[in-house]
């Protein structure tokens, strides 16, 4: 008896089954499908809209990373980003260079931590070496970002 993907093309004694059987038989297995690629992560989306959308949390998310890594201030960020950042006065003027004080990590109460990435959701990405386990990071919204400190009062744990 033929077999093909599992299917029997022949009866039990070897003569071609008629051609509409075998035709019902392929409908239901292949089906022509549309659609639309994020050129930045391949993720496949049944609309363009989708795709394109997509695609612009992509783009946003690398410039503002470009933007902070060129040492831009958040509120430039947000205002080519558009993330819908609320930043209070004292968080307009924050870079990358600043470093922040987060004492429930690594129980460290030094300014040891600073931006060093920003998400496709407008989450900053801090990191630092704070203490006792080494260099340690995490997301942190913008509406928790502890107060500035100066890029001269960065601590960083000699030990790592």
């Amino acid at each position: 008896m033929g077999l093909a993907n599992g299917i029997a093309w022949e009866d039990e004694y070897g003569k071609p089954k008629d051609i509409k059987h075998q035709n019902e038989l392929l409908e239901p297995m292949t089906e022509e499908v549309k659609s639309y690629k994020c050129n930045w992560c391949g993720k496949l989306h049944k609309k363009e809209t989708d795709a394109d959308i997509c695609a612009l949390k992509h783009a946003k998310y690398n410039l503002a990373n470009s933007l902070l890594k060129a040492g831009y201030p958040l509120e430039s960020i947000e205002f080519w980003c558009r993330f819908g950042w609320k930043l209070k006065d004292e968080q307009k003027s924050i870079t990358r260079d600043n470093c922040f004080i987060i004492s429930h990590w690594q129980c460290c109460n030094k300014p040891a931590y600073q931006i060093t990435s920003i998400d496709e959701n407008g989450n900053l990405f801090l990191s630092g070496c704070g203490s006792w386990s080494g260099y340690y990071g995490n997301d942190v919204s913008v509406n928790n970002l502890p107060k500035p400190h100066s890029k001269e009062e960065l601590f960083i744990d000699k030990r790592y």
